[in-house]
């Protein structure tokens, strides 16, 4: 379980093939032991080796398949880190847990005084039912407030701390992030289609 706060932007060290997944050293100073669990850009892995300078991990084929890690991976990426959840840690976002949904691409930038609006498209038509006007949204590990919700699209509003403490001051029109929608939408949807089908 993760909250969506940002504790570090590390960088992808290192790939090697292992069958159809990946092993991934991720370089950063973010003190982490073997098995715990980090969101690596929002996505749940799993430390399997520490080093001095990083961690290794593993992206299972399913991992490369749902999250943009299977168009995108590349050594050198800048990543969103964030350590799970410790029991009785103050609850800063919102609950992330680490599995995404969807794929989204940023389709328009707007700075504005003093936050920067952006519009993301999610690349599944299908599951834009999950976006919610000031509902949570994960976006490559990140807890964001939806402002606007138009069809597949949806807005949110940046502050300037979450740009520069993140790999979001990087980002550029066409690039695309990892989404997990809030879990909560998802257990209303079951437990109302269960209901109807009674």
């Amino acid at each position: 379980m993760f909250t969506g706060l940002i504790e570090a932007v590390g960088k992808i060290g290192d790939l090697k093939p292992a069958g159809s997944g990946r092993r991934v050293f991720v370089e950063t100073k973010l003190e982490v032991h073997e098995s715990d669990s980090v969101a690596v850009d929002g996505v749940c892995l799993t430390v399997e080796k520490v080093e001095p300078d990083g961690f290794w991990t593993y992206m299972s084929p399913e991992t490369l398949r749902v999250s943009k890690f299977g168009r995108t991976l590349s050594i050198g990426m800048a990543v969103n880190l964030e350590r799970a959840l410790e029991v009785g840690a103050r609850m800063g976002g919102h609950f992330v847990l680490g599995h995404v949904d969807a794929i989204g691409r940023l389709i328009a930038v707007r700075p504005n005084r003093e936050t920067t609006a952006w519009e993301i498209e999610v690349l599944n038509p299908k599951l834009a039912k999950y976006l919610v006007f000031k509902g949570s949204i994960a976006v490559d590990g990140v807890s964001l407030t939806i402002n606007e919700v138009y069809g597949v699209r949806f807005k949110v509003q940046l502050i300037p701390y979450t740009l520069e403490h993140t790999t979001f001051k990087a980002k550029h029109i066409g690039d695309i992030f990892n989404l997990e929608f809030d879990i909560i939408a998802k257990y209303v949807e079951k437990f109302v289609a269960e209901r109807v089908a009674r």
